[in-house]
């Protein structure tokens, strides 16, 4: 039954993406003026239509929501979010599926199960200030990401994340996504299967991930040289934001390595933002369904470069953080509107069938939340 549903919502998936690109392509991407205008209709909009992720995507990411958090409380909108948080425990323990996009007539996990659908809805609960009263659908929900996808310490299953193009496991970001979530639940003093192995976790990212100057997006990859073949085939080790970035927004690194993954990531930047990755995916390494977009992810995201920001200036970068956003902010001014991806020329990305979302939601809540911390 899931299979169907999971093939149903590639159709309607495929179908959303070709119409929003003939529009696109027809009629461009709506301006709504300054970027502080375009972040207030977005958000305000959102709130009254339950936090659609934006453009072409209909229904509510719970990783998405998670990051847009701090920005849409910032702005107000902090009991609606409240209110999603809730809606989505219960639609997530009406099911024995992790779902990734909450719709509601269906819901489907792209391309399978949400690998970090439970701790993004941590993230999301306790920004909200509403985990305890979830605690039991919680404690749950925690065993079940625990047989499903972690293993000892690392979130090795796979599923769809940060990186819903792509066939393999994103260890690094899974992990420390759960690290934050794990985090949280230990200083809200909620039980759950994973209650005092934040410490576990943390140093299994360390010994098994970092590389001495960032996070490989998953073991076995290259060290040092990049010359050497992963055991899984998955290539070469290769500087990823997901990996990176993640761990700064959350801060779930010590400032040693901060500084690391900072001076690392300091060639991904470009004149218009941070680019997503070193070099884009081969052809073996997405699905089927992304092969026309393998670079799909090697371009400038705002909303990265938005958590980016926000995470330079957690660690104390706060002129590095300034330049971030002055970058976003130039390359998004001339369409008033935050875009889901932007090419390495600085326009909107429109290829082969597929346009960037607009309206992004994501993107103009990391920038609201950059800005009410810097008033």
């Amino acid at each position: 039954m899931e299979t169907v549903r999971t093939g149903r919502y590639y159709a309607r998936e495929l179908h959303r993406r070709l119409a929003h690109y003939v529009e696109k392509r027809r009629y461009g991407f709506r301006d709504h003026g300054s970027l502080e205008r375009a972040a207030e209709t977005i958000l305000a909009t959102r709130a009254e239509r339950g936090f659609e992720a934006g453009g072409h995507f209909r229904g509510v990411w719970p990783r998405d929501l998670a990051f847009s958090a701090r920005g849409l409380s910032a702005a107000g909108y902090e009991e609606a979010v409240a209110e999603t948080g809730r809606w989505l425990v219960d639609q997530l323990s009406d099911s024995s599926v992790f779902y990734t996009d909450f719709h509601d007539r269906f819901h489907a996990a792209s391309p399978a199960e949400g690998v970090d659908t439970f701790p993004a809805l941590v993230l999301l609960l306790a920004e909200c200030g509403c985990l305890r009263e979830h605690a039991d659908a919680v404690a749950d929900l925690a065993a079940v990401h625990r047989e499903r996808f972690v293993t000892e310490g690392l979130v090795t299953g796979s599923g769809s994340s940060w990186w819903d193009s792509v066939a393999g496991p994103r260890e690094a970001y899974n992990t420390a996504m759960l690290l934050a979530a794990v985090e949280r639940l230990e200083k809200r003093d909620v039980e759950t299967t994973f209650t005092g192995e934040s410490d576990a976790i943390r140093a299994a990212l360390y010994s098994q991930l970092w590389n001495g100057r960032y996070f490989d997006e998953r073991r076995g990859a290259a060290r040092g040289s990049g010359n050497r073949r992963d055991r899984g085939g998955g290539g070469r080790s290769v500087l990823a934001c997901d990996a990176n970035v993640i761990p700064l927004y959350l801060g779930v690194v010590d400032d040693e390595r901060a500084a690391a993954i900072v001076s690392s990531l300091e060639r991904l930047e470009t004149p218009y933002g941070l680019v997503m990755r070193a070099e884009p995916f081969s052809h073996a390494a997405v699905h089927p369904f992304f092969l026309l977009h393998r670079d799909y992810h090697y371009h400038v995201w705002p909303w990265n470069s938005l958590m980016y920001a926000v995470g330079l200036r957690r660690y104390g970068y706060d002129d590095r953080a300034r330049q971030e956003t002055k970058r976003v902010e130039a390359l998004l001014e001339p369409y008033g509107n935050f875009l889901e991806v932007c090419t390495l020329e600085g326009e909107p990305y429109v290829k082969r069938g597929y346009a960037t979302a607009e309206d992004f939601t994501v993107a103009a809540a990391l920038w609201t939340e950059y800005h009410s911390e810097s008033d």
